[in-house]
């Protein structure tokens, strides 16, 4: 419905995701996501910048547009990192983070929540931030998204780029930031032998991506129920990842500024993906 007003979208999703919430074998908050944040609509609805002045830059606008995919509309989020700062952010709340706390900060452009969690609000699995590990990488076995092997890890490296690897080749060396979900979508341009072209386990689900040269952040979240090949060849076929991870489930949101404040269901999360405008050399 990309001509229905931002008011109406954000009401239909929150109600959605009521209906939607549900919880794995584990009990792990990702049974798979609902909530689209609408940057998009009429032309009289578009979100501009303002005028720059002489003195004061106009602020930078994230790429955020919809992508329509086997007949499902996706909200993707293009974040260059010669562009953008992407951060993986983890408060250690026992109470978790609400995303409307984080985007406080008047430099997060985009915000949204990591990796799947567990009930106490911890992350499930490997978590880095500012190049301290705060949770340790889990090559467990188990029930539930999470442990659909092979797993992955996105991580931010200190030389700028970024990566989604397989969490039994993660490799810490000049990881900044990091976070552990799964299952992986595609790894090496291979979609997960698990997933079934055509699959009955359809699902609201986001993800992040990463373009072959490390170069560029995408994030994804999904306007309708879509199976885990679907979403998958989203990242392969239409934004060209060659490596690609599942997030989370109806528990997400894709905040970008501009979006008015994240609904009251916009959390709370163990961990929190955001991106700023960077203001000098990367």
């Amino acid at each position: 419905m990309p001509d229905a007003p931002r008011l109406a979208v954000a009401m239909a999703v929150s109600i959605a995701m009521l209906v939607a919430t549900g919880c794995d074998a584990l009990g792990e908050r990702n049974a798979d996501p609902v909530a689209a944040t609408a940057t998009f609509g009429s032309p009289d609805e578009i979100v501009t910048s303002p005028p720059a002045s002489p003195s004061v830059p106009a602020p930078a606008i994230p790429d955020a547009r919809i992508v329509e995919h086997e007949g499902i509309r996706y909200e993707v989020v293009s974040l260059p990192l010669d562009q953008w700062e992407v951060r993986v952010d983890w408060g250690q709340d026992e109470r978790g983070t609400m995303l409307a706390d984080v985007v406080t900060d008047p430099l997060v452009m985009v915000a949204t929540n990591a990796g799947i969690f567990t009930p106490g609000l911890s992350p499930g699995g490997l978590l880095v931030a500012d190049g301290v590990e705060l949770r340790s990488l889990n090559l467990a076995d188990g029930a539930g998204n999470f442990h659909l092997k092979p797993n992955g890890v996105f991580e931010m490296r200190s030389d700028g780029t970024a990566a989604v690897v397989d969490s039994t080749s993660y490799d810490p060396e000049g990881v900044e930031f990091a976070t552990q979900s799964g299952p992986a979508l595609v790894l090496g341009g291979v979609i997960h032998p698990e997933f079934r072209q055509g699959s009955t386990n359809m699902a609201f689900r986001s993800g992040v991506g990463v373009s072959p040269d490390g170069a560029t952040v995408y994030l994804a979240l999904s306007w309708g129920l879509t199976n885990f090949y679907d979403f998958a060849t989203l990242f392969a076929d239409e934004l060209g990842c060659d490596d690609a991870l599942y997030l989370d489930g109806n528990v997400s949101r894709l905040w970008v500024r501009g979006d008015g404040e994240p609904d009251a269901f916009a959390g709370p999360y163990a961990g929190v993906i955001t991106a700023r405008a960077r203001t000098g050399p990367s």
